[in-house]
């Protein structure tokens, strides 16, 4: 009876080990192959992760590309705003300039329009006129710089105006036909000035008694054709005045 209890026992125990070691074995074969589907799942998902951030690299790549042209385009923009803003400003002042220079020339000649019109009203009849001399000096090209040479005959014009207290001298300042219309306008009212000046202040000239005009290359005295015309023409003409007696008086 003893020996069959040991037996079962023994049976039993070894039956138990058996079954232990089947679930054992069976465990690590569903834990192994688990493992081994997880291995797989993370593989896989290294290789996706790989895969998007390869993705995510070359985006990266296009988007430097692109913000490398936009901020080329950008320095292009701004670099064609600044030429265009330079040409804006160059242009409005060129504009302006042309403004200012055709006010000049209108200013120009409406103080010429007013002199031909003083002009006029002080002569309206010049038979109460008559002409005591005429002189004229000349001036080099392009130039309203008064000629020492030619003081002496200004100073024997201001003897004249000074021996006769109604007497006026007209200046007409002129230009020979080389250069701008406008411009020779100008450079005739510059030599007219010069002879004024010297009348009025080196030879205290009465200035209501000088009249003057600006022709410029207008009503020339000579031929623009030749040197000697244009030479003739780079003047001043004063014509002085001095008012007419009627019979009785010039006889006294």
């Amino acid at each position: 009876m003893r020996k069959l209890l040991v037996l079962l026992l023994i049976s039993a125990t070894a039956s138990l080990s058996f079954g232990c070691m089947a679930t054992r074995k069976f465990t690590r074969n569903e834990v192994k192959t688990a493992s081994d589907q997880l291995n797989a799942r993370i593989d896989t998902t290294d290789g996706q992760i790989k895969e998007t951030r390869d993705s995510v690299d070359r985006v990266n790549q296009r988007v430097t590309s692109v913000d490398g042209r936009v901020t080329g385009v950008d320095g292009r923009v701004t670099d064609l705003d600044s030429r265009t803003t330079q040409g804006f400003n160059g242009l409005k002042g060129d504009v302006q300039n042309v403004d200012q220079k055709a006010a000049q020339a209108q200013n120009a000649a409406s103080r010429a329009a007013g002199d031909v019109v003083i002009l006029d009203q002080k002569f309206q009849n010049r038979n109460q006129f008559t002409v005591a001399g005429e002189k004229t000096i000349q001036f080099k090209f392009d130039s309203a710089q008064l000629d020492p040479k030619y003081m002496a005959v200004l100073d024997e014009v201001a003897g004249m105006l000074e021996q006769n207290a109604d007497s006026i001298v007209v200046l007409q300042g002129r230009t020979d036909s080389v250069g701008d219309k406008d411009y020779n306008v100008k450079l005739g009212d510059r030599r007219v000035e010069s002879v004024r000046r010297y009348l009025a202040v080196e030879k205290s000239v009465q200035v209501y008694k000088i009249h003057q005009i600006s022709m410029g290359a207008a009503r020339p005295v000579a031929s623009n054709d030749s040197r000697d015309g244009r030479e003739k023409n780079r003047a001043v003409t004063m014509t002085i005045l001095v008012p007419k007696l009627d019979g009785s008086v010039a006889a006294k």
